[in-house]
């Protein structure tokens, strides 16, 4: 495995270095101050696609470029806001315009100067036209000011309560003197990012690793602590296990974690775990139907599908019920959860009356019809809930074609290309709803960028309610417009709501500072530090 080579060099530079950590256990260290050096070697299911998390919510580019770039703001675990690149700010007694107050000195990764038009840049010309949420991020944005160098003012066309969050989550800012003029995704920059961040971009070595490296230059004298942050592509669910085990690799977490391993990963003593640091992903697995299908443009299908499947069976099988059986679009965890929507109870004789009523019989070699069901291969959870639908619709005359592919192809299959019929993955819906849940439903969000709604869905009415609960302030309003929003959706089903996802974080107990405050813990990773570096001064 490409890991020992790392593995084993790092080893040989800490015994030369720091020969006296041979008596320290993790106890005695824990209580130590940070230690400074080292590195840490963090498992990936797949390769990531681009590096530039400003326009990309896919979870394995922001794993490795949330450590380059920096945002306005960072969140805590009770989601409040903790000073980034923004040492201060304040809000309009209206609601309608955000101050920030920028930290003075900070450099980019190249040497240039950041400041407020670096801010104004990524926003208005990456984010909003470019980014996955960025259909609801320009509805509410009005316009960006940067009256000086360290001063930026975000101004709203209406009340938009959820903006830090959504500060705290997307805003990754970019140099704008690298990507103005340019085509945004196809910048060379996108491959050997420039950041402001903690670590910078070192090398990446495709089907293999990504190095980054300690900024010196970091606004933040007394951090990183570590020498250097390596991602290790590994796409095999057991390897990575392994690799964990054996102390190849030091961390890993949500999908590169799979569920069958979770339960000798907890008990193993050289680990540490968590299911801290994950507060913003209330995370559900879903099988998405596209529209553009004749066959699942009729609800009635999409309908009979839902009655055949057996989430129960998938919680307990694909995700070893770590996880639980998901009931609509949003997250049992949610303060805007309904559960009282239709739940299409388990029942193949249901669903295969509803198929015959639609106009689809059994024909003589037993099937109905097929369909190809696209997936991230890399991930176990796929790869087990593929073949348990397609035995369940085997059940109800309809042929299943499991097409396991690498992450960056099912993304273009299923956003740019549209060439799919259904699409099994796994999304976020905890940030809040206005920002991790209507940009899979609302028909404005139709576009091809990754994360968007892909199913090509389309209802006046998710439109309507989807926008009064993102633009009311009042908690009880939009709690109401989310709730009915659930209803509706549950009736159309234009997604199957498969199971919340367990999710969990496992490291080698040597390495520290992680999951300690981090609403994204499972990507942010300044704080870590590793018992192989030396006692800090």
């Amino acid at each position: 495995m490409p890991a020992l080579s790392f593995r084993s060099v790092l080893r040989a530079v800490a015994l030369l270095v720091c020969v006296t950590l041979l008596s320290h256990s993790p106890a005695s260290a824990q209580a130590e101050k940070p230690r400074v050096g080292g590195a840490m070697i963090v498992g990936l299911a797949g390769e990531p696609g681009i590096l530039n998390a400003a326009i990309s919510a896919n979870l394995l580019e922001k794993t490795v470029s949330s450590n380059v770039f920096s945002m306005l703001i960072r969140l805590n675990f009770k989601f409040e806001p903790v000073p980034d690149l923004a040492e201060t700010w304040s809000v309009s007694d209206d609601g309608l315009s955000y101050t920030f107050n920028l930290r003075k000195g900070v450099k980019w990764h190249d040497g240039q100067p950041f400041s407020s038009a670096d801010v104004k840049f990524t926003i208005e010309n990456v984010i909003i036209p470019l980014h996955g949420r960025g259909s609801t991020y320009g509805s509410i944005i009005s316009k960006v000011d940067a009256p000086d160098d360290n001063t930026v003012i975000i101004r709203l066309k209406t009340p938009f309560g959820p903006l830090m969050n959504a500060l705290g989550y997307d805003f990754f800012i970019l140099p704008k003197h690298l990507y103005e003029g340019t085509d945004i995704r196809s910048n060379p920059y996108n491959s050997k990012p420039i950041g402001t961040g903690p670590f910078k971009f070192a090398e990446w070595k495709k089907g293999s690793h990504i190095t980054l490296e300690r900024n010196k230059d970091f606004y933040d004298a007394n951090k990183p602590h570590l020498d250097r942050l390596i991602f290790q592509v590994i796409p095999d669910a057991s390897s990575r296990v392994l690799a964990l085990e054996s102390g190849d690799i030091d961390y890993l977490s949500y999908e590169s974690v799979p569920s069958s391993a979770a339960g000798r990963l907890l008990k193993n003593p050289k680990l540490t775990s968590t299911k801290k640091g994950f507060e913003s992903l209330a995370s559900i697995a879903m099988l998405t139907f596209n529209q553009d299908n004749a066959i699942l443009k009729d609800v009635r299908v999409r309908r009979a599908l839902a009655y055949a499947t057996n989430k129960q069976l998938i919680a307990e099988r694909a995700d070893y019920s770590i996880g639980k059986p998901a009931t609509g679009p949003i997250a049992s965890s949610s303060w805007a959860y309904e559960p009282n929507v239709e739940l299409y109870k388990f029942d193949p004789a249901v669903a295969a009356k509803m198929l015959d009523e639609a106009g689809y019989p059994v024909k003589a070699d037993g099937t109905r019809f097929s369909l190809r069901l696209t997936a991230d291969g890399g991930v176990e959870f796929n790869r087990k809930t593929a073949e348990i639908l397609k035995e369940q619709y085997g059940q109800i005359g309809v042929k299943v074609e499991i097409q396991l592919v690498e992450r960056n192809v099912m993304l273009d299959r299923v956003y740019s290309k549209r060439e799919y019929d259904t699409f099994l993955h796994t999304f976020s819906t905890g940030a809040d709803p206005a920002i991790d849940v209507s940009r899979l439903y609302v028909s404005t969000n139709i576009r091809p960028v990754n994360f968007t709604n892909g199913a090509g869905y389309r209802s006046e009415a998710i439109d309507k309610l989807m926008l009064e609960g993102q633009n009311t302030s009042s908690t009880e309003k939009r709690t109401q417009a989310y709730r009915e929003a659930q209803r509706v959706l549950a009736q159309d089903e234009p997604m199957i709501w498969l199971v919340e996802i367990g999710i969990l974080g496992v490291w080698n107990k040597k390495i520290h500072g992680l999951h300690e405050w981090s609403a994204y813990s499972y990507y942010s990773f300044w704080d870590a530090w590793s018992e192989d570096g030396k006692p800090s001064k």
